[in-house]
């Protein structure tokens, strides 16, 4: 899979409909589990939405099935000797004709960021796989750090 801008590009390798059908196959005639997919997307939303609040509200980690390994949200301290791997505030950069950096003020010079841990697990081969989130889960993290009413464990 290619995961860049451009040609090739994956939006979406798998979606709700994806998910529907493999869901379809495996209930097949029983009749207690019959969904149609209006429901069935209502229900998947509820649960990915209690599963995310779980994880930004309280504080909480994902366990991940087959011993996959778990997600939660860190904090790490910025280390400020290497400007390399520093995000550049570009409205200002360009404003002043200088490299201006996000020092992360508002958060005492913490980064905040979901965090796979999936070093523990079980799964060989795990690490070819990526996890990534949708801009409103990062979006909504951002608020929340910014509004100060929550903090997240250090990242060891």
């Amino acid at each position: 899979m290619y995961f860049s801008r451009g040609k090739n590009k994956v939006v979406n390798p798998y979606t709700f409909k994806d998910f529907f059908v493999f869901y379809k196959n495996e209930v097949k005639n029983n009749e207690l589990y019959n969904l149609e997919y209006k429901e069935y997307v209502e229900i998947a939303s509820e649960f990915y939405k209690e599963m995310m609040d779980n994880i930004l509200l309280k504080n909480g980690k994902l366990i991940l099935p087959f011993g996959m390994g778990d997600v939660s949200v860190v904090k790490a301290k910025m280390k400020l000797k290497n400007l390399d791997y520093k995000a550049l505030d570009w409205k200002t950069t360009n404003e002043t004709g200088k490299c201006v950096y996000h020092l992360n003020e508002h958060s005492s010079g913490y980064k905040y960021f979901y965090q796979w841990d999936k070093y523990r697990s079980r799964v060989k081969k795990l690490l070819l796989y990526r996890f990534q989130l949708t801009r409103d889960n990062k979006r909504r993290l951002a608020k929340l750090i910014k509004s100060g009413d929550y903090d997240y464990y250090e990242k060891r």
